[in-house]
């Protein structure tokens, strides 16, 4: 029997563990699902209670199976949900929906499939006997031929400023999915939002519904909002013309030229954008290490709006919130955050330094990307033995910093055992970094249909 274990029991690896038991035929296989949280499915993302956490993706988008991708639009109704195909439902429901999948799939599973749920921790995975030893911080061991690392999102890191003495008062809050949140903050606390992504729009939303009534600041590099959902255009892929590209500005250029014919069609540019999510992937892992450092460090922030859009709701309460000044979106750099009765924060656009002061801050970053940061006893196990290989191309160690080109997780997943030993995969990991398995539209099934097909070749 083959064993396989999934580390990590959010929406990417139980969706990876639903498809498993979905299509192992008559497989002997066994399949040990590793999660700490109480509940498989939800994760981080879907585990919001909150009614106006959307999702960013259409219903009919968000199936788990990619011989199924409406799925989710299909379950609504059943379920007592009444939504339109291009809704944009409640996430909570995309949770139950979730843990739905995985507890019928592992019903339907065939006789000689075992799926096991550990409510526990991994700390470690050692090597023996051409098998992977998952450790788990129970002290149980899982003994494994095929290992999947599914962490999904870490907490964000501190912001980038000389004296970190303020992230230890109450109202500093390093993630927004922080319990209690909400609760500490007061309808009159000014409020400042590090970051202008997703997570922002979540907070803004929230506190909009929550009758906030003081002033929120949200302030990023760029102050860029993500853009909108426009939904009804497709445009047909062009990832063919660009295999062989090396040089992410020539990529750019002809991501250009086909917005150009698109809107000449009268087909809005998202779709063009679209049109490429199943390749992103690909694209990003044939590019050389130097046009990864530029994207990083030019480009990202402008894709970052493109690809991630938030619906049109939120919109409209971003656009009412700031025309009744309730909320400010702020360009610039944070250079110190100090607390003497209330935050005063200081940041500097174009050599020009500016102030505010606020009663609550919420970091909305986003996940820590560079894993030698991360208190994680797994992923530091790894390092401390050496697993984590690092890469001895020229400029590579700083890239897996600022770059996020990630090789050294490459490393880990290719290297990490040899022959035929056993072999560590990635899903869901980093998605700054571009190098794990993508979620694209839609959403999930093709993710877990490429890594679902490379673990059974490999069996």
């Amino acid at each position: 029997m083959i064993r396989i274990t999934i580390i990590g029991g959010g929406a990417s690896g139980s969706l990876l563990a639903a498809n498993l038991l979905r299509t192992s035929g008559d497989r002997p296989l066994e399949i040990n699902l590793v999660e700490k949280r109480s509940m498989i499915g939800r994760g981080v993302a879907y585990s919001t209670p909150d009614e106006v956490h959307l999702l960013n993706v259409p219903a009919a988008k968000m199936g788990a199976f990619p011989d199924d991708v409406e799925s989710f639009h299909k379950w609504l109704q059943p379920n007592g949900y009444s939504y339109e195909p291009h809704s944009f439902v409640p996430r909570k429901i995309f949770g139950e929906y979730l843990r739905q999948v995985v507890q019928t799939s592992a019903e339907a599973k065939s006789g000689r499939v075992k799926f096991n749920v550990f409510e526990d921790d991994a700390v470690d995975i050692i090597r023996e006997d051409n098998k992977a030893h998952v450790i788990l911080s129970s002290g149980d061991t899982l003994y494994s031929e095929k290992v999947v690392l599914a962490f999904g999102n870490f907490l964000p890191p501190d912001p980038t400023v000389s004296d970190l003495t303020f992230t230890g008062h109450p109202k500093y809050f390093r993630s927004p999915w922080t319990n209690g949140v909400y609760e500490s903050i007061g309808n009159e606390d000014t409020v400042l939002v590090i970051g202008t992504g997703l997570s922002m729009v979540d907070v803004v939303m929230h506190l909009f519904y929550s009758a906030h009534q003081a002033k929120i600041y949200a302030i990023s590099t760029r102050g860029l909002l993500p853009a909108v959902h426009k939904l009804g255009d497709t445009y047909p892929s062009f990832a063919d013309e660009l295999k062989g590209i090396d040089r992410i500005t020539d990529v750019l250029k002809a991501v250009r030229l086909h917005i150009k014919k698109a809107e000449g069609e009268n087909i809005d540019w998202r779709a063009v954008i679209d049109s490429l999510r199943p390749a992103t992937q690909q694209i990003w892992m044939n590019l050389p290490v130097a046009e990864k450092k530029y994207f990083k460090q030019r480009l990202s922030r402008y894709w970052n709006v493109a690809r991630h859009r938030m619906p049109v709701e939120a919109r409209i309460v971003l656009d009412r919130m700031q025309s009744e000044g309730r909320l400010e979106i702020l360009k610039g750099r944070l250079k110190k955050i100090n607390f003497d009765a209330r935050f005063d924060v200081e940041y500097r656009i174009e050599g020009i330094e500016h102030r505010i002061n606020v009663d609550a801050i919420i970091n909305c970053i986003g996940s820590e990307s560079n894993f030698e940061k991360l208190d994680e006893p797994l992923v530091k196990n790894l390092y401390s033995r050496g697993y984590e290989k690092r890469c001895t191309q020229p400029g590579h160690r700083r890239l897996a910093k600022r770059c996020g080109c990630r090789q050294k997780w490459r490393n880990l997943r290719n290297d990490f055992y040899a022959g035929n030993s056993p072999k560590v995969s990635v899903v869901g990991i980093d998605r700054r970094s571009r190098d794990s398995d993508p979620s694209p539209q839609p959403r999930f099934a093709p993710a877990h249909r490429g890594i679902r097909l490379r673990l059974f070749s490999e069996l």
